[in-house]
């Protein structure tokens, strides 16, 4: 008997104030019509990685991609081509829970798209009630909105083989499985992490299939290494202050890429890794395996700044090895606030480090830079934050900019988290939370607020905006943080400010993790992400008069819209055929 099981990916995609929410609320008025929902173009990372693994020891994995975008009668009619006495389980692997507007979008019955897609699943139980339906992710809370009877969190090779033994009979329990009650239901889940920890793991590729339908210009996940070394505060990844060398199997890397090109022409990824240079053998591991490759690869991720800055030898191992579009983690360009989040460089220092990166990078022939930044961190008021994001908009200009509020969960959110960060577990720890006199961390005290205290007033925000910051006002998960320089609302003010600047699509491109919303389809190619969105002097010129079709780059998604509906929709095809 060969075991069986399909995947559902899709659920992975969010908006972000590197790209799409800056431009919704520019000049430009133009959008999507309201019946057409954009879904991610992005492959299911989770879901392939967990199938390969399963491949491995003997079973049938078919991973279904895309499955936000499939009908309820596709989906049923694709089970019943599927599903037999051999098929033990239905997963779904999300990285981020549904969210914006295509989450809100109400189907012909009245019903938002997680309303429809639970009841769909439980129609395919209906039909199968033999088979279980697991959800997985790295932060449970990803999941928690899918109607399951399991839930898998962290790096999952080992875990879903013990809760398979279970299911079919086999085994036990697995250890450390818990029941909770999370919005009303009672949820049975298995944290990886603590019970059946996947790292390091040297051969953690992800294997197509035909069945796949893969495409050159697809841009997958590519998984190098697991954990990273530092613990900063705000920091809720999974697997945080590794010792030692958590990386990939050097002929594992090969074989992958080579694959992926030998097949279908794939050479551009996204890297998973938390931190890429926090390793230099690492680093000089995927430089020995790029010379290698018959082709140059891409590849975009997390780079560490103050590393860059710091480790200058870097740069060529980097560059050579494809590492040539960077996210740079930076938080804060204020010295006290950056020794707060465990980010400590002194700023000048790291400004002056980071324009030598830009110009050794540019000057090699490649180079494009994503900068995050965090909204009220402890130490830093609003004059700090602006001189901060003045100086990033003025030295890394046509690059990609990220902000948004310091978030720190707490009650039903922490609840929920797989690895809640240092200062979300030091928020809970506070003493007296009935009336809370504070709490000092580095030498900086918080405390909680409430929105009649801040004078909440959701009309000062722009309206694209007013959903999210009621969510973090007004939800009990979301902690009303507070400190002398200033607020959670006054952060929200700041972030609306800076947001609706319409000068903004002049400063900023793409962000470096979302390039397959623009190249995936063919309208794009890697040199366009080098463009700002949108040319100043186009701006200068046509300024309340700008259309869609003065933008270097489409930052509303109208043109690659119908084209990568139009990808979804022959895979559907093809699956529902094969």
């Amino acid at each position: 008997m060969v075991k069986k099981g399909i995947i559902l990916g899709g659920a992975l995609e969010r908006t972000d104030t590197s790209e799409t929410r800056n431009q919704a609320i520019g000049k430009v008025k133009t959008k999507l019509e309201s019946e057409d929902v954009w879904y991610s173009i992005k492959r299911s990372a989770g879901a392939h990685r967990i199938a390969t693994h399963l491949r491995t020891l003997g079973w049938d994995i078919e991973v279904i991609d895309f499955w936000p975008a499939w009908s309820r009668e596709q989906l049923l009619e694709l089970m019943e081509k599927r599903v037999d006495h051999n098929t033990v389980f239905l997963g779904i692997s999300s990285m981020f829970p549904m969210q914006g507007p295509s989450a809100k979008r109400l189907y012909g019955d009245g019903k938002n798209m997680m309303q429809y897609m639970n009841e769909t699943l439980q129609l395919i139980k209906q039909e199968h009630p033999h088979i279980k339906i697991i959800g997985g992710a790295q932060n449970v809370s990803a999941s928690l909105q899918w109607w399951c009877d399991y839930y898998i969190s962290g790096f999952a090779e080992v875990g879903i083989v013990e809760l398979l033994d279970h299911i079919m009979g086999n085994k036990p329990e697995p250890k450390g499985m818990e029941t909770k009650e999370i919005w009303g239901m009672e949820r049975k889940m298995i944290n990886c992490r603590h019970h059946y920890p996947a790292f390091p793991w040297p051969d953690a590729r992800a294997q197509y299939e035909e069945r796949d339908f893969m495409r050159p210009d697809d841009i997958p996940t590519f998984e190098f290494s697991r954990g990273c070394k530092f613990k900063c505060r705000f920091c809720s990844f999974s697997v945080l202050g590794v010792k030692g060398d958590y990386s990939r199997d050097e002929e594992s890397v090969y074989e992958e890429l080579m694959h992926n090109y030998e097949n279908w022409g794939i050479t551009t990824y996204s890297v998973s890794d938390e931190t890429i240079n926090d390793d230099d053998e690492k680093l000089a591991k995927l430089q020995r395996v790029a010379k290698r490759l018959p082709f140059q690869p891409s590849f975009q991720g997390f780079m560490r700044a103050d590393l860059l800055v710091s480790k200058p030898h870097q740069w060529q191992m980097a560059y050579d090895a494809g590492i040539r579009s960077h996210l740079y983690g930076v938080e804060t360009l204020n010295h006290t606030a950056g020794k707060f989040v465990g980010k400590g460089m002194n700023p000048d220092r790291l400004k002056d480090g980071l324009m030598k990166v830009r110009d050794w990078f540019t000057n090699q022939g490649y180079y494009r830079a994503t900068i995050s930044t965090i909204i009220g961190l402890p130490g830093e008021d609003r004059e700090s934050f602006l001189k901060g994001r003045d100086w990033i908009l003025k030295e890394f200009k046509g690059h990609s900019y990220s902000f948004f509020p310091l978030f720190i969960g707490q009650n039903e959110t922490l609840n929920m988290m797989t690895n809640p960060s240092v200062l979300e577990n030091e928020w809970a720890k506070r003493n007296d939370p009935e009336n809370d006199n504070g709490l000092t961390l580095s030498g900086q005290t918080m405390w909680e607020t409430n929105a009649e205290e801040m004078g909440v007033d959701y009309s000062m925000l722009h309206e694209n905006l007013r959903d999210t910051a009621q969510f973090y006002m007004e939800g009990p998960g979301v902690a009303k943080w507070a400190h002398d320089k200033m607020n959670i609302w006054e952060a929200f003010l700041l972030f609306d400010e800076i947001a609706k600047n319409p000068v903004l699509p002049t400063a900023i491109g793409t962000g470096i993790f979302f390039y397959h919303r623009y190249i995936t389809g063919g309208h794009y190619d890697l040199d366009d992400m080098l463009k700002p969105f949108l040319s100043e002097d186009v701006y200068k010129a046509k300024g309340d008069n700008l259309t869609i079709d003065d933008y270097n780059i489409d930052p509303y998604l109208t043109k690659v819209y119908p084209t990568q509906k139009k990808i979804i929709e022959d895979y559907i095809q093809k699956k529902l055929a094969w």
